[in-house]
């Protein structure tokens, strides 16, 4: 039963990141789903993201913070198959991302 509840969530959460090309997070950090950027404003950096990064941003910038629906959102159709150890290890990149292109950790 949880497998369909994550599984129309991430179907949900899906559908407003394809129809989003512009997430906004208090104007300070812009996500481009259409060029694949995260941009901040402050100092006007533009970090180009791959696929799983793009995703994985806009699950946050969304609210979406199960790590559950994230995995299934970020990886689709072979979710099923994903470990923890992969969204571990998005997470970690990603956040080495941003440290790399000097945004604050917070």
């Amino acid at each position: 039963m949880e497998l369909k509840a994550t599984t129309f969530l991430a179907q949900d959460a899906q559908k407003h990141i394809n129809a989003l090309r512009h997430l906004v997070f208090h104007d300070i950090l812009t996500l481009d789903s259409a060029r694949n950027t995260l941009t901040w404003w402050p100092e006007n950096r533009t970090i180009m993201l791959n696929e799983a990064q793009k995703r994985f941003f806009s699950c946050l910038l969304l609210r979406i913070t199960s790590k559950r629906q994230i995995i299934a959102t970020v990886w689709k159709e072979s979710y099923p198959g994903i470990s923890d150890n992969n969204y571990h290890q998005l997470l970690f990149q990603s956040r080495a991302l941003l440290k790399r292109h000097g945004l604050p950790e917070g």
